[in-house]
């Protein structure tokens, strides 16, 4: 059955079309516009605060297309003596230079639809035009995350159903350890069949979590990075794997609130532990926060909003060139398929 967009909400739909074109100097957001730095920026800014791991990463403008990475961290130690009588001095490069890693931005869409149901029964709210903003800004937020969390390989044509994780959207982070950086990928054991484990637990090589963890951290992780804010991100199941024993027992009211307390200061051996939306299960990355990049290229974020009767909706038509960039591969660790005993 046809729905009618209702007077009231196709007068605030369209006064919010209004706001998002004089943002942007054009005059309909009908037409494809490329959106201007100002509210680029902004924009920017709301999805970092709609996804809390997006305020600790980089997000990063480029102008070109392809190019090296930005990376702010220094891949080698940086101090040293020079006979100035018989050699120059050779300052260290800021930045680690890898020519095999370049950036390449390219496009991805956020296209978004608003069934006129929806924007009928939002038409109630004083803060209409706000409610769909920020519906709008969350679900492109999580999909960053998810894209680089989960991203496999680039299509030229995505299928969400058969990759609801996005997987054929874009390469990630995580796929880019694994191609690029396979020395800093840990994987476990081939147990037959070409099945790989990383077993956890008594009778295996690590007895628990946090041995696991440390043995990651002295083995892969530079040595000049292993004190500069290592976290580990991990995926569902891995801190209940190790806190539910602590919190699934009856304690009188000391230990339950000292369990609490463990619990409330997550950490995996020596590290805190941060699950993110939208992260592999039986996964744990070891990096800093600010060793995961996106590229945003300058003027390629292009938006328009149209209305499709047809099917009884609008779509916010939103592009732009990006790529998820790891900065320093001597700064992580991916461990996958763990497994721990019960």
């Amino acid at each position: 059955m046809s729905v009618v967009l209702q007077p009231q909400a196709r007068q605030l739909f369209s006064s919010y079309k209004a706001d998002v074109a004089r943002a942007n100097g054009v005059e309909s957001a009908r037409e494809t516009f490329a959106v201007l730095p100002a509210p680029t920026q902004k924009i920017i800014q709301a999805y970092q605060e709609n996804a809390d791991f997006l305020k600790l990463i980089n997000i990063w403008p480029v102008d070109n297309a392809k190019g090296e990475k930005i990376s702010l961290s220094i891949g080698t130690t940086i101090a040293g003596n020079t006979n100035t009588n018989q050699n120059p001095r050779q300052p260290t490069p800021v930045g680690t230079l890898d020519l095999l890693d370049e950036y390449d931005c390219t496009q991805t869409n956020y296209d978004v639809a608003m069934k006129w149901v929806l924007l009928n029964a939002w038409r109630h709210f004083p803060d209409f035009k706000k409610k769909l903003q920020e519906m709008v800004i969350r679900a492109v937020a999580l999909d960053k995350l998810c894209i680089g969390f989960n991203g496999i390989y680039r299509a030229a044509n995505s299928d969400r159903v058969a990759n609801p994780l996005l997987q054929d959207v874009k390469k990630g982070w995580l796929q880019k350890i694994r191609e690029i950086a396979p020395e800093q990928y840990y994987k476990g054991e081939d147990v037959g069949g070409g099945v790989f484990k990383t077993q956890v637990g008594a009778g295996h090589e690590f007895k628990t979590l946090d041995g696991l963890i440390e043995f990651g951290i002295e083995e892969y992780i530079a040595e000049q990075h292993r004190d500069s804010g290592l976290i580990a991100i991990c995926g569902r199941g891995i801190l209940s794997d190790k806190y539910l024993p602590l919190l699934n027992n009856v304690q009188d009211p000391t230990e339950q609130l000292a369990a609490r307390t463990i619990y409330a200061n997550k950490q995996l051996g020596t590290l805190p532990a941060m699950h993110v939306p939208k992260f592999p299960a039986k996964t744990i990355l070891i990096t800093t926060p600010d060793n995961l990049s996106i590229y945003i290229q300058n003027g390629t974020f292009n938006r328009s909003i149209v209305d499709q009767p047809e099917w009884d909706r609008a779509v916010d038509f939103q592009s732009i060139n990006e790529d998820f960039v790891v900065e320093d591969y001597t700064k992580c660790l991916l461990i996958e398929n763990i497994e721990v005993d019960a």
